[in-house]
């Protein structure tokens, strides 16, 4: 009950519903804004200039304004930043060097040494607790910043369920980025309606299609009625599941990425050292500078966001009840085995955290 209230309170205060503030936008409704411990603080506390000791991982899910906080990283002379995205129609801001500019002095024949196309959405939900090849890839990483005498910085956009994991095996200072997930998904939606463009979509069937067997991630993907893809490349995975699905509705699109959102959160916000909710970054200029100085004080990386501007979708854009297929998804995934997302339990109380009531 507490996921379901949790996700009503959030969903009530949709843009052009009842309760909606355009300046809030929703402060602090989907995390509790910045709870850095003093054990951490002890842990990951800095002089004043950054180490090796102190690589920084963003944690984000497609269409959240990852590649904005990524890029604003990029601007401090003392990071080395790596990301996930590519050149398209992205709508992100506009950068000063190409994305994969830090990549091209680790380019050879086969591309970046250590990494494998499986790591993006085939192991997106951990098989076990040890995911060796992208810990030995991101180590690679590492020693390279560190030869140069830069901080690591990694933007993701499809490491939330895998967030802890890395933590634990890396350390570092992990910061998990939140976004109203309505609007988030109809960012991913706009894509194929505008251009017909289906791959944040499918990938988030593909990352639900591809889970271990036997996991809460797998059954909601039975329970769907998502096809296994058989073993092959990224894109022939992708191409058999486009195939294989055909038009889908808005409903089922929602669902599944509710889904995965759902349960990449449970994982990722119990072992964050910072939550960004890039919303309420995009609208308070008070917010912008709390967390600015937590990244400063934990990484000695001096980072501003007075630039953060996420549009806004109407929900109506989409014929869906939001709240009452939250509600079921939610549900759903209970009887798949999955436990309440922690996180999703500060929903509902960050509120009151934010704006000072």
């Amino acid at each position: 009950m507490l996921l379901v209230h949790a996700l009503k309170r959030y969903l009530a205060r949709a843009p052009g519903s009842q309760g909606y503030n355009t300046v809030d936008m929703r402060r602090g409704v989907l995390s509790a804004l910045l709870e850095l411990s003093a054990s951490k603080e002890r842990r990951f506390g800095f002089s004043g200039t950054p180490s090796r000791g102190s690589p920084v991982f963003l944690h984000g899910g497609w269409r959240c304004g990852s590649t904005y906080i990524w890029s604003r990283f990029r601007q401090s002379p003392h990071a080395l930043c790596r990301g996930t995205p590519s050149s398209w129609n992205s709508r992100h801001p506009q950068l000063d060097r190409p994305y994969h500019d830090e990549y091209l002095p680790l380019l050879g024949l086969r591309g970046v040494r250590g990494y494998h196309d499986h790591f993006a959405v085939a192991r997106y939900f951990p098989w076990t607790d040890s995911l060796a090849p992208e810990v030995r890839y991101l180590s690679g990483l590492l020693d390279n910043a560190a030869r140069a005498g830069k901080c690591a910085v990694f933007g993701f956009s499809r490491s939330l369920a895998r967030a802890a994991t890395l933590k634990a095996a890396l350390g570092g200072f992990h910061v998990v980025l939140r976004r109203d997930p309505v609007q988030q998904w109809l960012s991913c939606r706009s894509y194929r309606i505008a251009e017909g463009s289906v791959y944040f979509e499918l990938c988030h069937f593909m990352i639900l299609a591809l889970a271990p067997p036997g996991s809460a991630a797998s059954h909601f993907a039975q329970s769907l009625g998502l096809p296994r893809p058989p073993p092959g490349s990224f894109k022939q995975q992708f191409e058999f599941l486009k195939r294989a699905l055909g038009a889908w509705s808005d409903e089922f699109s929602f669902r599944a990425f509710l889904g995965v959102t759902l349960l990449s959160y449970a994982t990722a916000s119990t072992h964050a050292d910072l939550t960004i909710d890039v919303d309420h970054l995009s609208r308070a200029p008070q917010y912008r500078e709390v967390v600015r100085r937590a990244i400063f004080s934990r990484t000695a990386l001096a980072v501003d966001f007075d630039e953060c501007r996420l549009g806004i979708h109407h929900p109506a854009q989409a014929a869906l009840n939001y709240e009452a297929l939250a509600r079921d998804v939610a549900q759903v995934l209970r009887s798949c085995g999955a436990p309440a997302p922690p996180s999703c339990g500060s929903w509902s109380t960050a509120q009151s955290a934010a704006t000072g009531t």
